[in-house]
Parts: C-alpha cells; structure tokens; sequence
C-alpha cells in the first residue's frame, strides 16, 4: 500500500478488505500454534475466531506493552500469552525464548509463525530443529524487518528467505 498512498491523489478510491491472507487453521490436528507480533495479529485473531469451540489453540502475541492487548472473541480452548517489548530488555528475543520454553500438548498441530523476520526465523529454526516441524505444512513467514523500510526489506528478502532454508536442519 506504501507505494500506492505515495502516488495516491484527492479523489482516487481505496477500499480495505481483510484481514486476508490464505491461512486458515487445519481441522485434521489436535491443536494449533499461532505466534506473532501486532504486524500478525489480524491473521492470528481471524484465525482463532474461527476456531469451533472443540478446537485447542497456544497462541503468543508481542506487543509494545499491556495497553496493546486486544480482546479476541472464541469459542475455542485458548492459552494466548501477551508478552511486552516495553518492559523486555532483549525484546527481540521474546518470541523464541517463549516459544522454546513452552509446553506443548501431545498430539498433532499447525503452525502459523509471522513477525519480524529475525524473530520468525528464531522459532522457526526451533520449530523445525528442536520440536519436529515439518516446514512443508507449516505457514511461517516474515513480514518485516527490523531497521528496515519496507521498499528495502523486499530488496532483500528473497536471499534472505533462501539463506532462512538452509540454517534449519532436522536434528
């Protein structure tokens, strides 16, 4: 939209629809992992929306701080854990430490990771290494980086994502 709002003059139309995107959480699992930041939690919120009300949902949610929270409307079972920048030292570590510590319920699960990118690649080098994720099935994606403008992010994305493949192997 960056690009469109720079050319945009009085009177042109814009319409919003969302929030978008091709996510939508399996039914064929025991549960669902959803995490990100606030540049996610559209996608995170509909999707827990949607969740019927036998559905089990861990869900992790930085944010600059507890002022930040909103509420999401489910039927479902759902642990979502806010977690603060404002109040972290290392804000940047939030996501992967909570992520790695957390226990997670038996059974199967998807995954939706989507974030800034050095985080997303955080818990998905987890994921992927330490608990078993199948990258395949998994819907994880970096949306933005840190200390960069959008324009210079998407320069740079696509070799970043390629260098992402390869530093996660299955131990």
């Amino acid at each position: 939209a960056g690009s469109w709002a720079q050319r945009a003059t009085p009177g042109d139309r814009l319409q919003f629809d969302g929030p978008g995107g091709s996510h939508r959480s399996s039914k064929d699992v025991d549960w669902h992992l959803l995490v990100g930041d606030e540049s996610a939690f559209p996608a995170i919120a509909a999707s827990i929306e949607a969740l019927p009300a036998h559905a089990r949902a861990i869900a992790f949610v930085v944010v600059d701080g507890p002022e930040h929270e909103l509420d999401i409307d489910t039927r479902a079972d759902v642990a979502l854990t806010w977690l603060h920048r404002d109040s972290s030292p290392a804000p940047e570590l939030l996501l992967p430490e909570a992520v790695a510590a957390a226990d997670f319920p038996e059974g199967t699960f998807d995954v939706f990771v989507h974030g800034e990118a050095g985080e997303v690649r955080a818990v998905r080098k987890h994921l992927i290494a330490d608990r078993g994720v199948d990258n395949s099935t998994a819907s994880i994606s970096p949306y933005w980086r840190r200390t960069f403008t959008d324009e210079a992010w998407r320069e740079v994305k696509r070799g970043w994502m390629a260098e992402q493949a390869r530093d996660t192997v299955p131990s």
